[in-house]
């Protein structure tokens, strides 16, 4: 057993039907990477409980848009299986699924990974910028769960990959394919936008290097689309504190009060589609383009199962297992 490698795959979780819903959210809040409270072993859970009862009904409306269910674990899944595919051919590799908020959690996959007798762990988070709040967490609750159920190990953890050339190869292609189905196709008669999933400032000032590796990727898209209207924002904000700026809903605005009537949005922060993707971006902002006088909206999906994406994650995987 030892010759073979596990690779475990990174990602939020959602909720798997409406029931599900504050469950999760609890689950989220529940989390101390994000949400770091005074005398936390006794205030941390009851915060979870009342934050989840009120952003509920909110977010339950959101998955019953797209589904009644997040289909973060199918999309996810189908990378997983086309990674597993690819990694045939290099050796003995076994691809699995870890979810931090919902289920298959970290307890679940440690425990099969123990069970089956690895001793070779590479940790691949799906998300191409580090942040505490996501590849931080998920590293951290995975590592805790390893302590909770004595399985010594020393897992090789994939820090960040945004600057991986397939993976912003894929972006570049998908914003190509995108733009032709405008009804004037032309570039500069189309305004992109980035959006990317925000984060508290307070955070950032904390010295998370999130926002670093964000505006290091758009900048380096930036440069190999040469296009002339791009702008890079940030989405999901909520609650009273400050968030990284500009809000995508202000560019968007302000966008249509410039006479902007065609725009493309790529959401640069995640390579799976869930409710950010599918409600927030192609619903919610979809009908404020629409009140801003933007007449052509079109949100370019995520990179899901794209073969660049997947050979970008392949050459990952393989550099660190010559590592171990």
């Amino acid at each position: 057993m030892d010759s073979k490698t596990a690779v475990v795959l990174f990602n939020l979780g959602g909720p798997d039907s409406l029931d599900a819903v504050e469950p999760f959210l609890y689950n989220l809040f529940s989390d101390p990477d994000i949400f770091r409270l005074p005398l936390a072993f006794l205030t941390q859970r009851s915060f979870a409980r009342i934050l989840s009862r009120r952003r509920g009904p909110a977010a339950r409306v959101g998955y019953a848009a797209i589904g009644g269910r997040s289909p973060l674990l199918d999309n996810t899944q189908q990378q997983a299986d086309a990674l597993q595919q690819v990694l045939r051919d290099h050796g003995a590799f076994e691809v699995f699924v870890c979810m931090r908020y919902w289920n298959p959690r970290a307890a679940e996959v440690v425990s099969r990974l123990k069970e089956r007798g690895y001793h070779r762990v590479i940790l691949l988070p799906l998300y191409p910028q580090y942040s505490i709040t996501t590849t931080g967490s998920s590293y951290n609750e995975f590592m805790r769960e390893c302590r909770r159920q004595d399985y010594r190990i020393a897992p090789a953890l994939v820090r960040q990959w945004h600057d991986v050339p397939d993976y912003q190869q894929a972006i570049v292609r998908s914003i190509r394919s995108q733009v032709s189905g405008f009804p004037d196709p032309d570039p500069t008669r189309v305004s992109l936008l980035f959006s990317a999933h925000g984060l508290p400032q307070k955070i950032v000032d904390r010295g998370d290097p999130y926002e670093q590796q964000i505006r290091s990727t758009f900048e380096d898209l930036r440069r190999q689309l040469a296009w002339p209207d791009v702008t890079l924002c940030y989405q999901s904000r909520v609650g009273p504190l400050k968030w990284l700026q500009p809000y995508t809903e202000d560019v968007i605005r302000e966008k249509g009060r410039d006479g902007v009537r065609q725009m493309l949005v790529y959401p640069i922060a995640f390579v799976s589609d869930h409710t950010e993707t599918l409600y927030e971006l192609d619903i919610l902002y979809r009908r404020l383009a629409v009140g801003a006088g933007i007449e052509h909206y079109r949100v370019a999906p995520a990179l899901n199962a794209d073969p660049l994406l997947i050979r970008a994650l392949e050459k990952l995987i393989l550099a660190e297992a010559k590592q171990l």
